[in-house]
């Protein structure tokens, strides 16, 4: 084997699941362990590590998503894995932070196929469980010495920022044919694409990339989030619950307006007026949903978030072209921009790699 060739296969080998899993888990797990007893225990509980009682768990930990990102965009700027470890535990802690409260916003019962936290151990004790986890987080980031320091620690800052305020205007916007897809596209920026822009930035800031480098990544970051987002909200209505860990059409029961029924319901068509009647209804029947999501499907809400998502994908690509990558991150991170938006994928075979489910 050549030398050319034993340095791809090393790359690969460094970029893969397993070997992002083996490299972030560990510092999430013992970073966890360190918080106060009851905290620790919530917390382990919610990342798979133990079940309800504390004892080993065989659950699903998550699919390291941003850190999966954060490690290919760091290969792309000439570092090692090594060199961001401690910065994709702490996104990964920030995530699952917004997890945690999302659970108990929505009064979801299931996380990732069993009973939340909050279901678990209380609202009140997961509330303090998901702040101990941003706490955490941002704690991680600023003790940590390496280059960077403060605008790393300035970025994730920000992106909690943006998070908590999409949260707050998801719950205070009423989205309907009104307000429009932009509102909706201010929403998801905040609360799903500014997770992954600090993923994919915070190598460039590292490195000491300039400033168009990083544009590029906040551009790809954002674009991503609204491809994968958007494609979320269809799998929420059509996707299988034993793939989302999710009950199918929870969108629909809470009368939440996804991208998909927010194009079916501007539709000036038989079907787009009644589901604009019947989303009104305070029923919650199997029938009434389904009927519901027959209304989305035939008003042509699917086939237009397919299509816009599939848009931002390709916007996110154009952006990741731009950063001036090396040639093989930039490979890996386009195999995983497209793993991420089609997580069915995942189901057959593909890297573990999670969302988290529901709300982003």
């Amino acid at each position: 084997m050549s030398t050319l060739d034993t340095s791809s296969a090393r790359r690969q080998a460094l970029l893969s699941p397993s070997a992002v899993r083996s490299a972030v888990l560990p510092v999430v797990r013992q970073r966890v362990s360190a918080l106060e007893p009851t905290l620790a225990r919530i917390c382990s509980y919610h990342l798979g590590f133990v079940d309800e009682h504390g004892g080993p768990s065989g659950a699903r930990n998550g699919k390291l998503t941003r850190a999966a990102l954060m490690v290919a965009a760091a290969d792309g700027v000439g570092l090692r894995p090594e060199d961001v470890r401690c910065q994709a535990a702490a996104l990964e802690l920030l995530h699952n932070s917004t997890l945690v409260h999302d659970d108990i916003i929505d009064a979801d019962e299931l996380r990732r196929g069993r009973p939340a936290a909050w279901k678990v151990f209380g609202a009140g004790q997961a509330i303090l469980a998901g702040d101990a986890l941003q706490a955490l987080a941002l704690r991680m980031v600023v003790d940590d010495e390496g280059p960077g320091r403060a605008e790393i620690s300035s970025l994730f800052a920000e992106a909690l920022g943006l998070v908590l305020a999409g949260q707050a205007r998801e719950l205070t916007v009423r989205l309907g044919p009104d307000t429009g897809i932009a509102e909706y596209d201010r929403i998801v920026t905040e609360k799903t694409s500014a997770l992954l822009e600090c993923a994919l930035v915070t190598p460039a800031l590292r490195a000491g990339s300039p400033e168009h480098i990083r544009a590029a990544l906040r551009g790809a970051g954002r674009h991503l989030g609204l491809a994968f987002q958007i494609l979320n909200d269809v799998e929420d209505i059509w996707g299988d619950p034993t793939v989302t860990g999710k009950p199918v059409r929870s969108d629909i029961l809470r009368r939440n307006p996804s991208f998909p029924v927010l194009a079916a319901l501007s539709a000036d068509t038989p079907a787009g007026r009644r589901l604009r009647r019947l989303w009104h209804s305070d029923d919650t029947t199997a029938a009434h949903l389904q009927e519901m999501a027959g209304l989305v499907e035939e008003s042509g809400g699917r086939h237009t978030a397919e299509r816009i998502s599939r848009g931002h994908l390709d916007s996110a690509l154009e952006h990741l072209a731009r950063a001036e990558l090396s040639p093989a991150a930039s490979t890996e991170l386009t195999a995983l921009f497209d793993r991420i938006v089609h997580r069915d994928r995942l189901q057959q075979g593909g890297p573990n790699l999670d969302s988290g489910g529901g709300r982003q």
